[in-house]
This record gives C-alpha cells, structure tokens and sequence, in this order.
C-alpha cells in the first residue's frame, strides 16, 4: 500500500477557508446584486454587500499567503495516479482558478474604491486604492467584469468539485487525501 503524501498543513487549512470563503462569496454576491437590481435598498442589502466586501478582502489575503506558501513548497507528486495529459489539465485548471481568486477580489476593490463605498460590517472601512478615480461609471464597468470573471470562477470550482468526486469515489486514487485532514 503507498503512502499518501499530503499538502502541509498550512496550505490545507488555507486552500479550505478559502475554498469555503469563495461558497459564501458567490451565493452573496448573486443575492445582494438581485436584490440591488431589484431596487430593494435596506438593511438587509447593505448587510449582504457589507458582508459581501469583508469576506472578499480576506480571501484576497488568504489566497495571497496559499501563493506564497505554495512557491515556497514543493507540492506533493502525482505518481503514476494521473496521465501526462491530466496533468495539464490539472495544471491549468488550477493556474486559471488562481488567476480569478486573485483578480476577482481585487477588482471588487477596485469597484468599491472607484464608486466610493468601502464601508464593510462593523464600522469598519477597507482602505482605498490608490489611482482609482471616483466614478460610478467606471465602477460599474469593473463590477460587470468582476460578476463575470465570478461566475466563471464558480464553473471552474464546479469542475474542480466533480474531479475531486471522481478521484475520491470512482478512481479511489488517494488524489483527494493530498488536500484533505484525515
């Protein structure tokens, strides 16, 4: 029987909060903007985009430090558990959901900086970025393209999900206890 080699600690832990952050963020994020398009202005949609903000910010922070991290570590081998061709797929896959958990919070803040609404939960104001003009037009420019770049992110989990599913119940490969705690 081989030995499951895993992820440190610390990149297991950061890959399910941010994992975790990123389930919340989207179901918020499709929410708060029905309710913002719908006219409906109250507390409970201030609440959700307050929420919506702060989430975001500390997953930027989050997938900042997996990064860093994960360069500094080595990764724990395929083996012989996965094709030469998958392993581009992997490779991609991957590569293409860090580019989005990167870009898509810092549009956001890009967005809340240009309309100006930086106020999160608890009183509390994210800092504003610097060279970004106030302009309501430019931040819905960014806010279209930060709910594309999101939704694509969520297709890209999905996928991410079903090979997770694939390799835990059908293939029985250990793929899936690399990431995981027990």
């Amino acid at each position: 029987m081989q030995a499951i080699v895993r992820y440190s600690l610390t990149l297991r832990v950061l890959h399910w909060s941010s994992a975790a952050a990123v389930m919340i963020l989207i179901p918020i994020g499709l929410w708060m903007v029905s309710r913002g398009s719908a006219n409906l202005w109250d507390a409970l949609t201030n609440t959700l985009y307050a929420w919506h903000k702060a989430i975001g910010f500390v997953t930027l922070w989050l997938i900042v430090a997996r990064l860093g991290i994960r360069f500094r570590q080595q990764t724990p081998d395929y083996g012989n558990q996965l094709s030469p061709h998958a392993r581009i797929v992997v490779k991609v896959v991957h590569c293409l959901m860090y580019l989005l958990l990167i870009c898509i919070p810092l549009l956001g803040w890009v967005g809340i900086t240009a309309y100006p609404a930086l106020d999160t939960i608890g009183g509390y104001n994210l800092p504003a970025l610097p060279f970004i003009p106030k302009s309501e037009a430019l931040a819905k420019q960014i806010f279209d393209v930060h709910g594309v770049l999101a939704m694509t992110l969520g297709v890209c989990a999905l996928v991410h999900i079903a090979a997770v599913f694939k390799h835990a119940f059908i293939d029985r490969d250990n793929i899936f206890q690399r990431m995981w705690f027990k």
